[in-house]
């Protein structure tokens, strides 16, 4: 249900403090991405944590990013960006896209083959070529919608996992007999 906050009566009510809820959202485990895109011919990449699915039909992902951040003003200006998914063997490429106000060039992290029209991160789990389709500003931040046009996926490998402010990994299975497909509840 959707609330109408123009018809509501009486103050709105006051924001929760910005500390509070970054210590809420560091309890919230994610998947790690390398934002990446050229800047004056080389690969860029930035390390996020803000990253969804939206749909399978047309496939179609969301990114957030810091409006003032170089990588936001250069996806916004070249339409077009790329996501490479890290594994537990990519600490120090995330490391590398999370430094602030550092230069995130990464040659040392891409796939030199070259192929696709985004970088991608050497050995990345998966990377995804987006077209940027829609373009959302909120607060500090600006959300891009990118209808991915190339995918490319590893055929293994464990993820790098974000969870209270460090970068970990998940505990092998036990039992492979119990790796089944489970739908999201959400699909």
């Amino acid at each position: 249900m959707a609330i109408d906050l123009a018809q509501t009566t009486g103050p709105a009510p006051a924001d929760a403090p910005s500390s509070d809820f970054a210590e809420a959202m560091s309890a919230l485990a994610t998947g790690v991405v390398m934002v990446t895109n050229w800047l004056d011919g080389r690969p860029w990449g930035m390390t996020v944590s803000a990253f969804a699915s939206v749909s399978a039909d047309p496939p179609t992902i969301l990114v957030s990013l810091g409006s003032e951040t170089t990588s936001a003003r250069s996806i916004e200006e070249r339409g077009s960006f790329g996501v490479s998914i890290l594994g537990r063997h990519h600490r120090a490429a995330a490391r590398h896209g999370a430094a602030r106000g550092a230069s995130k060039f990464l040659e040392r992290f891409t796939d030199s083959r070259g192929h696709g029209l985004s970088p991608s991160v050497g050995g990345a789990l998966a990377h995804l070529d987006c077209d940027v389709i829609e373009v959302v500003k909120v607060a500090d931040h600006t959300i891009f919608v990118g209808r991915v046009r190339d995918v490319r996926v590893a055929a293994g490998g464990e993820p790098l996992v974000y969870f209270r402010r460090a970068y970990r990994t998940l505990g092998r299975l036990t039992n492979p007999l119990t790796r089944r497909r489970i739908p999201c509840p959400s699909s």
